[in-house]
């Protein structure tokens, strides 16, 4: 049987590094000084106020108040950027009890307890494909950031790796490495801030994905149930189940609703907008740039696509229990049986879908119309 921490796996290191970071609460208790409690509660304000907030905005004032068209307008669609990390940011604090309260049900709750070695093995496997992903995304986000830090260190000029507003002088060697190590260090803090959301977003679909599929294979086992007595019993576990999950997949989906939308509305804009400014910078006049911006552009891609992807496999594995309910021994089973099977067809005929603020469907189709309009925005 797999134990509490092994059930969600997939996301446990990315919750240390969230309450590290100010995004998971830390644990408190009754006994601890009132003093420590209250540094806790109040810690992640002291780490994003001074840095992800103070960074994100002074990104904004260098956009309005450069003279520099192209500069402002480079600054600008970076700031777009960091506006979907602030609404995902308030978002967890504001629903952060939920946020916990659901994530404990997951890994707590005896109704998801995995009843074989074949169910054991294939949520293993699953838990650690999602790892991949994380890993995956979390070095393309940081690679955006360390090879433009790293690139501005070869040029003749004082050039910041990202512009953002500085009240003084840092053109000159003994001030720049002082608006260098802030520029370095806030998108530092933001890249992982946001890479660290996206997952935990992303995981609680992929969570609700493989529930859904567990369910699958449970109505698949009827088949082999061994009596009348048996099949009925195993029936009305799996319909209490699925009227666990389907409430569970509510409660995510007001969680993680805010989150998507405002990460594919303004990454749908950021990625147009990236990919116009690719065609008239051009790799041979500025290859540097053009590369950056090329690393950039895949990661607003991928922070589109990862949840569409798991909002769609929620939907997909959800529509299957149809055929998987028509694929049992139903013409073996008792009037009663048969009725109850009709029952809960009937009651699956009603689609699970995530949306994303009531306003569209989270899935593939809405990555594709994303990807269409870029390439007629493009054209």
């Amino acid at each position: 049987m797999t134990t509490q921490t092994e059930r969600t796996d997939a996301i446990n290191w990315v919750l240390r590094i969230m309450r590290l970071g100010g995004l998971w609460p830390l644990s408190t208790s009754r006994e601890e000084p009132p003093l420590l409690a209250f540094l806790k509660v109040n810690y992640r304000y002291a780490l994003h106020v001074p840095i992800t907030f103070t960074f994100i905005g002074l990104m904004w004032l260098e956009a309005f108040v450069s003279n520099n068209l192209e500069q402002a307008g480079q600054v600008l669609y970076m700031s777009l950027t960091e506006i979907a990390l602030v609404v995902k940011i308030l978002n967890i604090w504001y629903r952060s009890t939920a946020a916990r309260r659901i994530m404990g049900h997951m890994k707590h709750s005896s109704d998801y307890e995995l009843q074989s070695e074949q169910e054991h093995s294939y949520w293993q496997q699953q838990q650690r494909l999602f790892k991949c992903y994380f890993y995956l995304f979390l070095l393309a986000s940081l690679g955006v950031v360390y090879s433009s830090c790293i690139g501005v260190l070869f040029l003749h000029d004082y050039e910041l790796p990202f512009d953002y507003f500085v009240p003084f002088d840092y053109r000159n060697e003994r001030r720049y490495y002082y608006a260098y190590g802030y520029s370095l260090i806030g998108m530092t803090v933001t890249s992982v801030s946001n890479v660290c959301l996206d997952a935990l977003g992303c995981y609680f679909l992929f969570h609700l994905s493989l529930l859904y599929r567990l369910l699958g294979t449970r109505v698949r086992g009827l088949e082999y149930a061994a009596g009348e007595a048996e099949f009925k019993e195993k029936l009305v576990i799996i319909f209490k189940l699925h009227n666990r999950i389907r409430n569970l997949t509510f409660q995510i989906e007001t969680l993680v609703s805010p989150y998507v939308l405002s990460q594919i509305v303004l990454s749908a804009f950021i990625i147009c907008f990236s990919g116009y400014r690719l065609q008239h910078v051009g790799i041979r006049a500025n290859p540097g740039q053009f590369i950056s911006m090329l690393q950039f552009l895949s990661v607003m891609v991928l922070e589109i696509f990862l949840p569409c992807y798991f909002g769609n496999e929620v939907t997909v594995y959800a529509h299957q229990l149809t055929n998987d309910v028509y694929n049992t021994n139903w013409p073996q089973c008792d009037k009663r049986s048969r009725q109850l099977l009709i029952a809960y067809m009937e009651h699956l005929k009603k689609p699970t879908k995530i949306r994303a603020g009531y306003f569209f469907e989270v899935g593939l189709p809405i990555f594709v119309k994303v990807v269409v309009r870029y390439s007629i925005f493009t054209t």
